[in-house]
């Protein structure tokens, strides 16, 4: 494809030779994306030297994880933290944008804006987050 379509012969010649990398292994059903997202970073880290891929996969390692790497994604979007809900995306009331909503709650951590419907809140989780510190599902 690359040669075909693009004319570009840079790994023509090149001679693969496969190989076995221990790791550590999956212990649930769902942690398969990030083991293979810390996997390949390792690798990354490693080149041109052949890794040595070592971390935990504990349930708590692996939601730790996912909330250490969700938040390197936000980090470096583009995403309109001041008028975007984290969640959907859609705009606050007033933006021209995104349903009529009316009932916003701010991470006091982050600084992201959310909607209470998103967040699946009732009237008196929103109250109290309202009236104490709250922090959102990246935060805590």
């Amino acid at each position: 494809m690359r040669r075909t379509c693009h004319g570009k012969t840079e790994w023509v010649d090149i001679k693969w030779k496969g190989g076995v990398l221990a790791h550590p292994v999956q212990q649930d059903g769902s942690s398969c994306g990030i083991i293979v997202i810390m996997m390949a970073r390792a690798v990354m880290k490693a080149l041109p030297a052949a890794p040595v891929i070592r971390f935990g996969t504990s349930k708590k390692e692996m939601t730790n994880e996912r909330k250490t790497l969700a938040l390197q994604i936000l980090k470096a979007s583009v995403f309109d933290l001041a008028s975007k809900c984290a969640m959907c995306s859609m705009g606050k009331p007033g933006s021209g944008s995104g349903p009529p909503m009316t009932d916003w709650i701010q991470c006091d951590t982050c600084q992201r804006w959310f909607h209470e419907q998103c967040l699946g809140m009732d009237t008196a989780d929103l109250e109290q987050a309202r009236e104490h510190s709250w922090n959102c599902c990246l935060c805590t």
